[in-house]
């Protein structure tokens, strides 16, 4: 019980409070940290290079890598598929989270390439971006998923979908990361973001704690996989 309590509630909290006091704490150094200048880049790219997004992309790899390893240990030609399909599916978000490597190079060699659209998130699809759609049926998902099926999990007997479906305790993660949210967008709209007059790198885009807590959220169900083997058994 209370390491549940520790992985699924405080440790999430911790780590999203700890970011979120550095980006509002009024201290530049503090905020850099989060979301840094550099000068020779575009601006759309500086949020790319701090704390928050590195920590975004630490999860997408830690899930990437335990993935693989499914796909080479498990035993069930449905699970191979199914885990194959997932890795290919987080490695396109991993390399659309870092725009393909773009603004790293960018960073080494000290030039700006001018390209504007980096990746297929942000490209527009009619007057609004694509990660605009996405993050509506992302959200519509998650309650799904980390919501209403964990409920359901202990009456389900069916044992490979039985696998599939949260814990409960994912229903508290859930709950944190919104409350995480929510507070980043309050300090936000209270310009506690801005020092000397100047906002944030984060301005507008606040939603990168959340993104955070979401992936988070997604290791913790990937290492329920991982932990659980294929039929149900445990």
């Amino acid at each position: 019980m209370k390491k549940k309590i520790y992985l699924f509630i405080l440790l999430p909290a911790f780590i999203n409070l700890f970011f979120i006091i550095l980006y509002f704490s009024g201290i530049k150094s503090a905020q850099q940290l989060i979301a840094p200048t550099v000068p020779w880049l575009s601006s759309d790219s500086w949020r790319e290079l701090g704390m928050l997004e590195q920590l975004q992309n630490i999860y997408l790899l830690a899930i990437l890598i335990i993935f693989i390893k499914m796909v080479i240990t498990r035993t069930l030609l449905l699970e191979k598929i199914f885990f194959s399909l997932a890795s290919a599916f987080i490695l396109f978000l991993f390399l659309e989270e870092i725009d393909y490597g773009l603004h790293f190079y960018e960073l080494i060699t000290g030039e700006y390439s001018g390209i504007e659209v980096r990746n297929w998130h942000n490209e527009k699809t009619g007057s609004k971006q694509n990660v605009r759609y996405l993050k509506k049926i992302a959200d519509i998902m998650m309650v799904i998923w980390f919501v209403i099926l964990p409920l359901c999990k202990f009456k389900i007997r069916h044992d490979f979908i039985s696998v599939l479906i949260p814990s409960p305790w994912f229903i508290a993660t859930f709950i944190t990361a919104i409350m995480m949210s929510n507070l980043a967008h309050f300090l936000e709209d209270n310009s506690f973001g801005m020092i000397a007059g100047v906002q944030g790198n984060l301005a507008g885009n606040v939603s990168e704690f959340r993104e955070a807590s979401n992936y988070y959220l997604y290791l913790l169900y990937v290492m329920q996989l991982f932990k659980t083997q294929g039929g149900g058994k445990k």
